[in-house]
């Protein structure tokens, strides 16, 4: 895992998840990978009832897809972070 730009913290049931790429916090293919792999562990850890997601810095939570990324390395890479959700529980 990138720890330079998705940290994650974990206290008892629940996962802090911050994303850490200034100066926006806005998700390239690079952070959707890693968003995807923690949403597939917070999936398969049935101790975990809780993610948190948040953003550091001052300004953003997040400004969303960075759009330059995109444009350079199509739209594919952007939905990585999706397909870490799929399967999650609702319960």
């Amino acid at each position: 895992m990138v720890d330079d730009i998705v940290k994650i913290s974990r206290r008892d049931k629940v996962l802090e998840v911050v994303l850490d790429r200034p100066p926006a916090n806005a998700v390239d293919a690079e952070t959707s990978r890693e968003l995807g792999k923690v949403f597939e562990f917070f999936r398969d850890d049935s101790d975990l009832r809780v993610a948190i997601v948040t953003g550091a810095g001052e300004k953003f939570f997040c400004a969303g897809w960075d759009l330059q990324a995109v444009v350079a390395g199509g739209i594919r890479d952007q939905i990585l972070v999706l397909e870490g959700l799929r399967g999650c529980r609702n319960s």
